[in-house]
This record gives structure tokens, C-alpha cells and sequence, in this order.
């Protein structure tokens, strides 16, 4: 009997210690699309110029007081990438730097790496997600079903429409023309719903429907469902839904991806009219109105899983999948006080904004600001492993000769089992993945955007940025402001420039000449000391040659290991015979090859 009891101490000492749980909590990941580190109100408060009250986000900032602010929490760059990090747990070098393109059958995350919900199912979880995928769907086995989610509603690509479910893509390439799918309009407040006429107009939005249903019975179109009601309540009340049904014993997974704060730019009247003093810019009152009920649905989950009695043993994680979409028109949101935007490598661009809680973080944490670096690769260990006890095999994937999981169990340092994070590096993109045919402003060319943080022995916190890099300048406490008048050409600053930020035309080129790797005259990057200047003002290159030099080496030996299969040609005649099966719905049109 006490060899017993020993033998169980001893485990369980060597289960703590390495700062993983003794139990399995439930885990619940809201993942909001597109939001800067100005976005909510728990971060502008300590920034210069402090708290606005276009940026009212009382539960998020609740939940930072009672929980663990992230505060250098990076991610790609845009949406995909993070979006195939996060649930392979493999840098986005190994695994998926393309954004577009998603009718390639091997676009997004390859069928044979594991993904965080199919571990945790094979460790007694339930698993369910909700919102948008964006991680390719061209076979069963690479829709959220396959790829071990119990069930599922949301969108394939990389948005739609909040109010019908309309897609992003179309079949204009096609041979084929479905019929546009049947929108079921029985949502009586669809009048009080809302959307700027610029933001529909840029994305080009086709009437096909991209919303997918999956449960136990298997998948298909969401028939019914797309038009009874704002996209992001449809979301929300499914989540809700998903916990008060849920067995108190059985450990829980939930990751529900928002389409919140995606373009196109769509609130619900009662939202707008709460900001209606924002009488200066359309875009900005918006945005504070998507904001709003954002925080509102964080609200509703948090208060679902409470009244079920989940809330004391459920590890609650809220973050951004990349910095601010700052652009004109379709973005219109802020890094402030950080420098730039998504699609760069700036810090707005990558440095997103995240917080830890729940009732089974342990009080000692509680309202703490950890600085240590953690990379959106890390979730993979630290769910499967730090918390659900598993390990960081993945058999697949390493029979198939693919790279194996890059992410770090981050649960004892975010509990304080550790004082550091086992985090001392951080890599973005790969040179020369520039692609301008995202940007509706042909004039931006950018070259070799690249960039590396490194957390040196003295303590401070290095980052080299190479290429031309858009979007180099500062936001401000207040953007999109008054200086562009709504009356502007889409994508433009109007016809008086004076004053006008394009965040496309602000160009810096760090690297000099363009594309230099070294030797006389070349100036490798731009070189920041993010501890001292975290908001990137002062380029102290050409003080440290020697250290940029070293961090450039490191920057080509992990580009050295890029992983970026050829993923076939685009494909629409497939895809579109598949919508027209659907009924004009989007979904799978080949079969599963795993």
C-alpha cells in the first residue's frame, strides 16, 4: 500500500514539475480575427494617451485583471499562418505561409500533422469548434471534422459575410456557374444590421454560401441557418449552447474562432448607436461598435460556462491570430502604440494582443503581466501536453517525413512553476514570401520582409526586421481620424493628401541596397532594442553592426528550413461542381487521401 501511495507522490511530483496539470481542465480558446494591441481597453490604458471611450471592453479587461496578460504574445503575420500554427503546433516556416489561394487541394495544413483537437480526443476530450477555419477544406479529412472536432459551424475560407453567409470566392474562373445559394431571411432585426458600403464593395463578396455544419452524423452545408441572424450571434449562441449541454466530468475543448473583427466592416444598429458621438469617421465607429460586441460575446461565454459550473476548472485563453489590419476601407483598426500593422513584420503587425484566466489558473497569478516571449505555436504543447497530460509525438506526421511539432509547453511559466519562458527566440517570415496581389494598391512593392526576436543573456530583447516593409509609421491614439474624409476614392486618401496616412505608401527599407545579404556598403536590416524601444522608433544598426550580422545568420539558417510542398494548382471547375451539388454552399470536392 505505501509503495503504492509513493509511487503515485512521485508521479504526480514529476507531472507538477515540469509545471504541467494534475488533472485535465477544460480549455476554451476564443481566437478574434484581425485585432491590434490598441484594440481593447487593458492595454490602451497603460499606453501614451491611456484609456478612450471609443474602446469599452469591460469583460476582456475583467478577465486580464483576474488572469495573465500575455504582453509579447506574437503570430504570423496574417490570418492563415497563425491560424495553422496554432493547431499543428509547427512554426508557420513548417507548415503554411500562404494566406490565399485556398482552392489548391493542398493548401493550408498538411492532412498527415496532428492538430490539437485529435490528441485531445485521444485524451478523453470533447472536442468542438466554431467560426472561421481557413486552414483548407479540400477533402473530408481537412474540414474541422477530419481533423478530430466533434462538431463544428462556421466558414471554410477566410470570411464571409455577417449578415448572409456569402462567400469570398467566386466561380467567375469557372466553366462551371452554380446557382447562387438560398439565403433564408427570417431574421426580423436584419434591418438594424449594418455594414459600410466601402467595406463591402472591396471584398467583392460572391452569393455563394460558405457556411459548414459537422456533428456525430456526419457534415454538409449549413441549410437554415445562413440569414436567421448576425453571423457572430449565430457563433456565440452555438458555443453557449455547446457548455450548458456539457458533462461537468468530461474534460472540454472549444475553440471558437470569431469572425469578429474581420471586414467586411458590420454591426448591429443598437452597437452603432452606442458610439454615435463617433461623427467623424464611419470606419472608426464601426470598429468601436464590432469591439463592443465582441467584448459582449466574451461575456456571454464566460457567464455560459459559470452558470454550468465549468468556469472553476477551465483554463480560459483570448487572443488575436496577427496584429491590427490597419489598411484603409476593409481594416481601419490599431496597433497604437506600436509601429505598423498585419501583412508586416512590425510589431503591430505580429505582436497581438492575449490574456490567460479561467478558475483553474491558480490565484497566485492572478493580475499578472508576464513579458516573456510566447509564439502562437505554443498553444499545440501546452494544451496537449502542460494541461492534458499528453506528450509531443506526432506519428503521423514523422511517418510521412514531415516536420514535427516546434511549439513550447508554456504552462509552467504561465502558472509560475519556471521564472522564464523556455521561449529565447522568435522567427517570422521567410525572405522573399512578399506577395503584392493581396494589396488593392499596386505602388506598395515589397521585397524580403523578414524578421527574428531574439532574448539576449543580459536580458533585453533584440529584433532584426530585413527588406522594404509597408506600413512604417504610428497610427496614433485615435485612427482612422478625420484627415480622410469618408468622401475619399476607395483605397485612397482623397484629393487633398496633406495630412493622409496610406499605410501601403510608408515604405522603409531597412535592408540596403535591396536585397544585399552582406559585405561592403550593405545595410543587412533595421535593428531595434524592443526592450528599451518597444515601439520600434530608434534603428540602432549602424551602431551594432556585428550583432545584426549575427542575427541575420540566424535568420538564414532557419530559412534554410522552410517547409513549402507544392500545393497543385488552383482548381475552380472541381470546387464549383461541388457548390453546385451543395446547393450553392461551398465544401469538400475531393476525396480524402489519408
Amino acid at each position: 500500500m505505501w509503495l503504492l501511495l509513493l509511487f503515485a507522490l512521485v508521479a504526480y511530483l514529476d507531472l507538477t514539475a515540469a509545471g504541467r496539470s494534475a488533472t485535465q481542465p477544460h480549455i476554451v480558446y476564443m481566437l478574434t480575427d484581425n485585432l491590434g494591441y490598441g484594440g481593447v481597453g487593458f492595454l490602451r490604458r497603460d499606453t501614451p494617451g491611456g484609456d478612450t471611450n471609443e474602446i469599452v471592453t469591460p469583460n476582456l479587461d475583467s478577465l486580464a485583471d483576474s488572469g495573465v496578460i500575455l504582453a509579447s504574445f506574437y503570430t504570423y503575420k496574417f490570418c492563415s499562418p497563425s491560424r495553422s500554427s496554432l493547431l499543428s503546433g509547427r512554426h508557420p516556416m513548417h507548415v503554411n505561409v500562404h494566406n490565399d489561394a485556398l482552392l489548391k487541394p493542398g493548401f493550408g495544413v498538411p492532412e498527415q500533422m496532428t492538430m490539437i483537437p485529435k490528441k485531445l480526443k485521444e485524451l478523453g476530450y470533447a472536442t468542438h469548434a466554431v467560426g472561421k477555419w481557413h486552414c483548407g477544406f479540400s477533402t473530408p479529412s481537412r474540414t474541422p471534422k477530419g481533423r478530430g472536432f466533434d462538431s463544428y459551424l462556421g466558414y471554410l475560407f477566410a470570411y464571409n459575410d455577417y449578415l448572409h453567409g456569402f462567400s469570398e470566392q467566386g466561380c467567375e474562373n469557372s466553366t462551371v456557374n452554380p446557382a447562387p445559394g438560398v439565403v433564408n431571411f427570417t431574421n426580423p432585426q436584419e434591418d438594424d444590421q449594418r455594414c459600410t458600403t466601402r467595406s463591402i464593395n472591396a471584398r467583392h463578396l460572391a452569393y455563394y454560401t460558405d457556411l459548414w455544419e459537422s456533428g456525430i452524423s456526419g457534415e454538409g452545408p449549413a441549410f437554415g441557418i445562413n440569414g436567421t441572424g448576425f453571423e457572430e450571434g449565430l457563433f456565440v449562441n452555438r458555443v453557449v449552447g455547446i457548455i450548458e449541454s456539457h458533462p461537468i466530468d468530461t474534460p472540454l475543448f472549444v475553440y471558437y474562432a470569431m469572425h469578429l473583427m474581420h471586414s467586411p466592416l458590420c454591426a448591429p444598429k443598437a452597437y452603432l448607436d452606442k458610439f454615435a458621438f463617433i461623427t467623424d469617421n464611419e470606419d472608426r465607429r464601426y470598429v468601436s461598435a464590432m469591439t463592443s460586441l465582441l467584448d459582449d460575446v466574451v461575456g456571454d461565454v464566460v457567464t455560459a460556462l459559470e452558470r454550468s459550473g465549468l468556469w472553476d476548472n477551465t483554463v480560459f485563453v483570448w487572443t488575436s491570430d496577427n496584429g491590427a489590419a490597419i489598411e484603409l476601407d476593409t481594416g481601419a483598426k490599431n496597433a497604437w502604440p506600436l509601429k505598423g500593422g498585419y501583412y508586416t513584420d512590425w510589431e503591430g503587425g505580429v505582436r497581438a494582443p492575449a490574456l490567460v484566466s479561467g478558475g483553474f489558473l491558480p490565484a497566485t497569478q492572478r493580475g499578472r503581466r508576464l513579458d516573456g516571449l510566447i509564439h502562437i505555436s505554443d498553444w499545440w504543447p501546452t494544451f496537449v501536453v502542460g494541461l492534458a497530460g499528453g506528450n509531443m509525438t506526432d506519428e503521423t506526421a514523422a511517418a510521412a517525413g514531415l516536420p514535427p511539432v516546434d511549439g513550447l509547453d508554456q504552462w509552467g511559466y504561465i502558472v509560475g512553476h519556471v521564472p522564464q519562458s523556455p521561449r529565447t527566440e522568435v522567427y517570422f517570415s521567410p525572405f522573399g514570401y512578399d506577395d503584392p496581389s493581396y494589396r488593392s494598391n499596386t505602388r506598395n512593392i515589397s521585397n524580403n520582409d523578414s524578421a527574428i526576436i531574439v532574448a539576449m543573456d543580459d536580458g533585453s530583447r533584440i529584433k532584426l526586421i530585413t527588406g522594404m516593409i509597408a506600413e512604417s509609421g504610428w497610427e496614433g491614439p485615435k485612427y482612422p481620424n478625420g484627415s480622410r474624409p469618408d468622401s475619399a476614392p476607395q483605397g485612397e486618401c482623397g484629393a487633398d493628401e496633406e495630412g493622409c496616412w496610406n499605410p501601403w505608401d510608408s515604405i522603409e527599407f531597412c535592408t540596403w541596397p535591396p536585397g544585399c545579404t552582406g559585405g561592403s556598403g550593405c545595410k543587412l536590416g533595421c535593428l531595434f532594442n524592443l526592450s528599451a524601444d518597444p515601439t520600434e522608433h530608434n534603428d540602432i544598426a549602424s551602431q551594432q553592426p556585428d550583432l545584426a550580422s549575427q542575427l541575420h545568420a540566424k535568420l538564414l539558417a532557419f530559412a534554410a528550413t522552410l517547409f513549402d510542398p507544392d500545393r497543385g494548382f488552383e482548381d475552380y471547375d472541381g470546387p464549383c461542381r461541388q457548390v453546385e451539388a451543395n446547393g450553392g454552399f461551398w465544401g469538400p470536392w475531393l476525396p480524402s487521401a489519408v
